[in-house]
């Protein structure tokens, strides 16, 4: 009986190495490509011999803001930690949808970055981007005094993107399970940290800090349930360098030394915030822990600087919204 996880976990590692190995079928469909929200046209008369550009700050952000929930830490774990000699490895993975509204075909003749920003900061240029499916490895080791660290490593489907994080919790209660002080929930709180490597048009890194709740429950004397819930805040930083250029028609332009200078349009360094929600459960049977995880990324609004006119010294203060995204996350792993 104690074998049957062990082959699962395996069974489920192979199928995930599988997935990865054959991924250059549609490889790079999720790879960035943010150079193409800065929009140039041909020298017109009000700039002689130069060429007039603008960076769509307001759609660049909004895209990045959408596209980081897909790839962000999910907590997969009640507020319970392991114990101080407990561990667990899993493989867990993710699925975000693309938001509606965010992959209107693009018009090179009349362009709408904000209704295309999908199809145009994702590599294949113009091509409906595919569901990011968003699977990890994750490892996390019980200390003493309710604290707990974790490591994980993942991997964006379509892309050559990789994630590389960790996080440390502390429950702050935890422990009663019998007696009056029984009834009472565990409660957590938690930090991560997760760099993404494997892009070159931006330096990313995703900051979250969250609480959670949870309450175990006993099933036959060899099984247990325990369902989370909680909320996160999430930071996006993102820090970018001076680009190449970029014409609706589809081709970059390097202007010519004294012509145009490309940092006065070049794409903003948001640090873009995000509230979630989350909530799901972790079913045990001996070593064998499956996890169900459903996560919700709030509405947000915010600012960002936009360039009205060319030459670039005129601003102005534009309103940046998302709307809801769901993730799905399951997870299989050993726990002991």
């Amino acid at each position: 009986m104690r074998r049957m996880p062990t082959k699962l976990l395996f069974t489920v590692t192979m199928s995930v190495l599988s997935a990865l190995a054959g991924r250059q079928a549609s490889a790079n469909d999720l790879d960035l490509s943010v150079v193409r929200f800065i929009e140039c046209n041909a020298p017109s008369g009000s700039t002689p011999g130069g060429v007039d550009c603008l960076a769509h700050n307001d759609a660049y952000e909004r895209f990045l803001a959408e596209y980081s929930f897909g790839i962000s830490p999910k907590l997969m774990a009640p507020a319970s930690t392991l114990g101080y000699s407990g561990f667990y490895l899993g493989i867990e993975a993710s699925v975000a949808g693309i938001p509606d509204g965010s992959t209107a075909k693009f018009d090179a003749a009349s362009p709408n970055y904000e209704d295309s920003r999908w199809r145009i900061g994702t590599a294949k240029y113009g091509a409906k981007p595919p569901k990011m499916y968003y699977p990890t490895i994750h490892v996390r080791k019980g200390l003493p005094w309710s604290f707990e660290l974790g490591s994980s490593i993942g991997y964006l489907g379509h892309s050559e993107l990789i994630t590389l994080g960790g996080e440390v919790k502390w429950s702050l209660f935890e422990g009663y399970s019998k007696g009056v002080l029984g009834v009472l929930p565990d409660l957590a709180v938690r930090g991560t940290v997760n760099r993404v490597i494997g892009q070159s048009d931006v330096d990313m890194t995703l900051v979250g800090v969250d609480g959670s709740i949870s309450r175990p429950f006993g099933i036959a004397g060899v099984m247990s349930i325990e369902p989370y819930a909680g909320y996160q805040l999430m930071w996006t930083i993102v820090r970018t360098e001076p680009m190449a250029l970029f014409n609706p028609g589809g081709a970059l332009v390097q202007p010519e030394a004294n012509r145009y200078d490309p940092s006065e349009a070049n794409l903003s360094g948001p640090n873009l915030m995000r509230h979630k929600i989350f909530g799901g459960f972790v079913y045990r049977y001996e070593f064998l822990a499956i996890t169900m995880d459903w996560t919700i990324g709030l509405p947000a609004s915010w600012t960002t600087d936009q360039y009205t006119s060319f030459p670039l010294t005129t601003t102005e203060k534009v309103d940046v919204k998302t709307k809801t995204q769901v993730a799905y996350s399951l997870g299989v792993g050993l726990q002991f």
